[in-house]
């Protein structure tokens, strides 16, 4: 009998060696299967029972041979090496993708993605405002940047990496995300040694910028409380593009909230948010006179549901915009935004993206505008009055390529902001107040294999100042990105 529990518990061992070598623990396939595992657990536990139970009922037996000590030494040995695997195993966690931490309850997920940019416009050098599109300060027609023709840049300085974990509570799981990647360049305005830009010297060198925080917050069924993409920015239906920065006419912005959604089947899900303020005020020179001084954070309402057809979202937003120079000037008004969008499943696998956002003193809300400017004769704020749309149509033949073409606009109005800035003439100019701005992207997308995306969007851009000025781009973006997950 105790031959064969002996033999039994060598098989077994062997049989979960083989499985650890011809396919180890550590991968996606083994974390697939955790039940394995827990039978192998539940096996060797009922043998070992046996085996001492048999001990411990002829222990004169098991004494008095040589053979019967030397083979259960061998058995409790192999136990022993079994069990260690066992502990050290890695199963899948509780969050998808991720595994279970070894020793702990807790659920890790790494990811990450390296990637490849390469710029060259045609027309219109804006590569020293931001190698990425932005069309709201495109040089000017006449102006040595407007007349400059095709220049080339490459940066791998948008690859990113994060962790999402999950950590298991008496009252639920709690959830946390911490990301990063490396946008973070010395701007031009910079000096660094030898009296050369800093990002001259660094591109020179070695092509290293630092590490900027992008996602960083931990959440609990309804309530998230870190940094994330704005409540009023509509992530899951925002168009797809090659360029980083994405169309004008939307919302693009992360920040340090406090967020609370509440999920109905019948009703969709409603949410409230206080985000960090941070929309300034110009000076009557175009300058920024305040940033950051408001008294309480921006207040965010939103609506989303889900339908068969595709999904919507409504979402409003309100934030103080405030002047306090500590000499006198001073001034508070409240701007507000609101915003609509909708995904439409149009056939088979394209998609169709709308959005619209405007308001008044909205800010950094809708991309691009300048949002405010302090009137020092009026002692009074007066805020930019402008509406923005967002277009964006997904093709989507086979699997491996998707088309995509996306266009955006913003535009403002007349009222006592655009006068007081033709009045102190800052309607004009590289930097100066637009009457409008317009954006169309286009291009193809390829996965040649899975976790590697390869694509070339061509981009038009133009805007227009409050005086009549124009400017124009014409650039082709290539991407090379390679999933880590």
């Amino acid at each position: 009998m105790l031959r064969g529990i002996s033999t039994a518990l060598l098989l077994l061992g062997a049989s979960a060696a083989l499985a650890d070598q011809a396919q180890p623990a550590a991968t996606p396939q083994a974390a697939q299967h955790p039940s394995d595992l827990e039978d192998l657990r539940a096996e060797l536990k009922r043998l070992r029972e046996e085996l001492d139970a048999l001990k411990a009922a002829k222990p004169e037996a098991a004494a008095g041979s040589a053979f019967a000590q030397g083979e259960s030494s061998e058995v409790e040995e192999r136990l022993d090496l079994l069990e260690v695997k066992q502990e050290d195993a890695v199963v899948a966690g509780d969050i998808p993708g991720s595994f279970r931490v070894p020793g702990t309850d807790i659920s890790l997920r790494i990811y990450g993605i390296a990637e490849l940019n390469w710029i060259h416009d045609f027309e219109g050098d804006n590569t020293d405002i931001d190698y990425a599109t932005f069309s709201p300060y495109l040089p000017l027609e006449g102006t040595p940047a407007g007349n400059r023709k095709n220049r080339d840049f490459l940066t791998a300085r948008t690859s990113r990496f994060g962790f999402e974990a999950g950590i298991p509570t008496r009252l639920g799981l709690i959830g946390v995300k911490l990301e990063g990647d490396f946008n973070n360049e010395p701007r031009t305005g910079d000096t660094a040694q030898y009296g050369s830009p800093r990002n001259v010297i660094t591109q020179q060198q070695t092509s290293s910028y630092g590490l900027r925080l992008r996602h960083a917050y931990g959440q609990f069924g309804g309530l998230l409380i870190g940094q994330t993409w704005s409540t009023f920015m509509d992530v899951d239906n925002y168009p797809e593009t090659v360029d980083f920065n994405g169309p004008v006419g939307g919302t693009i912005s992360r920040q340090p909230q406090i967020r609370f959604s509440y999920v109905t089947q019948p009703a969709g899900t409603f949410t409230v948010a206080l985000e960090n303020s941070s929309s300034y005020v110009l000076d009557d020179e175009g300058a920024v006179m305040a940033s950051s001084l408001s008294r309480m954070p921006d207040l965010v309402l939103r609506w989303d549901k889900g339908f068969e057809w595709g999904a919507t979202s409504v979402r409003a937003v309100t934030q103080e915009l405030r002047v306090d120079d500590g000499e006198g000037a001073e001034g508070i008004r409240r701007g507000w935004g609101a915003a609509a969008s909708a995904l439409v499943k149009v056939r088979g696998k394209d998609l169709l993206t709308l959005g619209v956002t405007g308001g008044e003193g909205i800010g950094r809300y809708l991309n691009y505008i300048e949002g405010a400017i302090y009137d020092a004769d009026a002692d009074r704020i007066e805020v930019e009055r402008a509406i923005g749309f967002v277009v964006g149509y997904q093709f989507k033949p086979t699997p491996w390529v998707r088309f995509n073409l996306v266009y955006g606009m913003t535009r403002n109005f007349d009222n006592a902001f655009t006068e007081v800035a033709v009045a102190n003439g800052i309607d004009s100019g590289r930097f100066g107040i637009n009457r409008w701005v317009q954006q169309a992207q286009f291009g193809p997308i390829f996965t040649p294999v899975q976790g590697v995306d390869l694509g070339l969007e061509a981009i038009w851009a133009a805007r227009e100042t409050l005086a009549g000025e124009r400017g124009y781009l014409t650039r082709l973006n290539f991407l090379g990105r390679y999933y880590i997950n």
